[in-house]
Order: structure tokens, then sequence, then C-alpha cells
């Protein structure tokens, strides 16, 4: 479960490198999303996210239209020429910006599916536990996650993602 948050963490963070609009908005919008597609090609970032350059393109959009290219250079995501930078981690968002980068990155990306793929593929989850499990989760439950982790707060993005799973496995053992 630890690795699953952490894979996605990682994804999330590499593609908060993207965006577009104005001269300057376009070239950081690919920026980011070049980032986000060699991450994944060099074998930085998890699998856990497979994402085609489309979908790297409309993160890097979203993000630049949504929090914009100061706010973004601000958190260190890129540099004052607008390159995304070699390391993302550790990004700390406002609430508002985390909520809107939460809501850029879902409106690309089917993050739900990949999330229970990735998790019925781990072989964590006992197959008769797997039903409750995929209820538990939901883009309700996952947003909440991931805007955790834009936040800087992977530590209550982990209780966000593990208390849900922690119901499927107190009705399945009693």
């Amino acid at each position: 479960m630890r690795r699953t948050l952490a894979a996605a963490g990682i994804v999330v963070l590499a593609m908060t490198a993207t965006g577009c609009g104005s001269n300057d908005d376009a070239k950081a919008s690919k920026s980011l999303s070049d980032k986000i597609v060699s991450s994944q090609k060099s074998g930085s970032t998890s699998q856990f996210f497979s994402l085609n350059r489309k979908d790297a393109d409309c993160i890097g959009k979203g993000f630049v239209d949504k929090i914009g290219t100061d706010q973004l250079q601000k958190y260190g995501i890129l540099n004052k020429d607008l390159k995304a930078k070699k390391s993302v981690g550790n990004v700390k968002m406002s609430a508002g910006d985390a909520k809107s980068a939460t809501g850029v990155f879902f409106g690309c990306v089917d993050v739900t599916r990949m999330v229970k793929k990735e998790i019925a593929k781990s072989g964590q989850i006992p197959k008769q536990m797997q039903p409750c499990v995929n209820k538990a989760l939901s883009d309700d439950n996952l947003r909440p996650v991931f805007t955790k982790v834009f936040e800087g707060n992977q530590q209550d993005a982990q209780k966000s993602l593990v208390q849900p799973m922690m119901k499927c496995a107190k009705g399945s053992a009693g």
C-alpha cells in the first residue's frame, strides 16, 4: 500500500511540470509535458500511471492554466527559464493550488481506474476483499489523497488512503 501511494505521489509530482497559454505559458506547458514523458521513458518514475503524450500535454496545460507559471516557479516545479526541474519532489502547494492540481490530474487521466488496476495487480489484496477495495477506491476517496500529496502532506495522504481500506479489512474479518 505504501509503495502504491509513493508511486502515485512520484508520478503526480513529476506531472506537476506541465502548462500552456501565452508564449511563456506554452513554453512552460511543453517543458512540463516533456518532463512527464521523459521521466516515464527513463523509468525514473513508477509505471503506476502509464501516461501518453496527450495525457502529459493535458496535465501541463492544465497546471499552467489553473496554477500559473509564477506559482509553478515559486513551488520549484519550473525554473526562471520555465524549464521543468529535474527534481520535483517535496512540492508543497497551497490548499487551493493543490486542489486545482488534483482537479487537473483527475480531469486528464482516469486516476481511479489506474489505481484500482495497480492495487489488483499488486496481489496484496485478498480476492474476497477486492470488491470492497474497489468501492473504497472511488474518486471521492482518492481526490483528497492527491490533494494532500500536492500539499506536501504525505502522511495525511497515506492515512486518507488507508482508512477506507481498513474498513474493508475489518468488514471481511468479522
